[in-house]
């Protein structure tokens, strides 16, 4: 009664409710020692009021005859026989354990068989630990007991029983409904997550497209994400580096996509190498200024920073349309300078666009390329930042109005000043120019 926080005269409706509220404080995988100790305090309080109960009021009576049923061997049979992973037998052989038919003792062989989940997690499907959870009434909430912590017991023996030989074929089953990729039989995607790998070696896997979605997808088969721990027989580090990967703003990406910039870069450079030194010698330019190995480096130059200049360039706006659709209540970076940042873009283009126009005196060719992408870019700015912060679910940004606008670079910037007017007027009671 003393670990239980109670009074020796406590009713068994007292017990259970003090026991349930120690078992949200004292978890199983947390301190297992310390569950032992709460579980037999539990079953050493049920025993004394059941022997107070029936004991005769005489102090020389002798003492009630104590329960020698083996609970802890019966929960054993009985995950033995879910361990075969039969939902039919084992519910045969749930209606058959006489030991059951008593509500005392299959509380307590239900109370051993969880103990025993806890401990030593074995391989078992969802069906077959929602059967036993039904028979004795673990998800019940009179029982008082944590649905997210059973959640997670049961989570971790799926899991066990998913990286087992038997549960593949259903792992690869759950990775088709998340991923529209195929998992190929034998793919070393699996072995290579229970492996330890440097950090260096996993960049290198990144070159290959298909090889972080599919890591990413297996952990999301495995229910990684739903609370993080570390799925049983995986690597810690693969772990870690591919779930980084998985989010979109982590700096692992600007590693990973620097290194397939540098690596496009260097493929590029050697290729104009080649053909500069074909060509060798190459003639001067037209206008004399520069010298055929001038143009030799010139062009080497400009071959090699194509690569890395247009994948900052997308880092950049992949940042700065992040930046734009952060949540109003979310403390950003600047926020005066974020709620103008559209037109102040559009200005600039305008800006760009009307000194084109009175200092070109060709056809400006050039400027007709460039300033209609840029119109798009602010559009497309302006129009994310309105469906993710304004828009119902599922709203896409494109459509046929804005592909119309995007080659007129007036109606674009018009169409974008729209979409930043509609966006502040959805939050006009909320907007900050300061955090606060």
């Amino acid at each position: 009664m003393q670990r239980l926080g109670l009074d020796a005269d406590a009713d068994e409706r007292t017990i259970k409710r003090a026991y349930a509220t120690q078992l949200r404080l004292t978890r199983p995988e947390d301190d297992p020692v310390a569950f032992q100790q709460l579980h037999a305090a539990y079953q050493a309080a049920l025993a004394q009021l059941g022997g107070d109960a029936t004991r005769p009021a005489a102090d020389d009576a002798p003492p009630a005859p104590t329960d020698d049923v083996d609970h802890d061997a019966i929960a054993a049979q009985l995950l033995a026989v879910a361990g075969r992973r039969d939902t039919a037998l084992l519910q045969q052989a749930l209606q058959q354990q006489p030991e059951l038919w008593s509500l005392r003792g299959k509380h307590h062989i239900g109370h051993a068989l969880l103990q025993r989940l806890v401990t030593h997690e074995p391989a078992l499907p969802r069906i077959t630990f929602d059967a036993l959870a039904e028979c004795f009434g673990w998800d019940d909430p009179v029982q008082g007991m944590d649905l997210h912590w059973l959640d997670a017991v049961a989570r971790r023996c799926e899991q066990h029983w998913l990286l087992s030989p038997a549960g593949a074929p259903a792992l690869a089953r759950r990775y088709s409904e998340i991923s529209e990729t195929l998992l190929v039989p034998g793919s070393d995607v699996l072995p290579s997550l229970r492996e330890h790998r440097p950090a260096w070696r996993n960049l290198l896997s990144t070159l290959q497209p298909s090889r972080a979605h599919q890591a990413i997808s297996l952990l999301a088969a495995l229910g990684y994400w739903h609370d993080l721990r570390l799925p049983p027989g995986l690597d810690a580090g693969q772990v870690a580096f591919w779930s980084r990967f998985g989010r979109e703003g982590d700096a692992i990406h600007w590693q990973a996509g620097g290194l397939r910039a540098l690596l496009v870069a260097l493929v590029l450079g050697l290729l104009c190498t080649w053909a500069v030194v074909a060509s060798w010698p190459l003639p001067a330019s037209e206008d004399g200024a520069l010298e055929g190995g001038q143009r030799a480096a010139l062009m080497i130059a400009a071959a090699v920073l194509l690569a890395p200049g247009l994948w900052l360039a997308t880092r950049s706006i992949r940042a700065l349309i992040r930046w734009q659709s952060l949540p109003e209540h979310v403390p950003a970076f600047l926020p005066g300078l974020r709620i103008l940042t559209v037109p102040l873009a559009v200005a600039a283009v305008m800006g760009a666009f009307h000194l084109t126009l009175l200092n070109t005196t060709g056809d400006p060719f050039t400027a007709l390329l460039v300033l209609p992408m840029a119109s798009a870019g602010v559009l497309s700015m302006a129009g994310q930042r309105f469906v993710q912060r304004c828009a119902p679910a599922g709203q896409k940004a494109w459509g046929a109005g804005m592909m119309i606008a995007i080659v007129l670079i007036v109606p674009a910037l018009v169409m974008a000043l729209v979409y930043w007017a509609k966006d502040l007027y959805v939050h006009r009671g909320e907007l900050r120019w300061f955090n606060r």
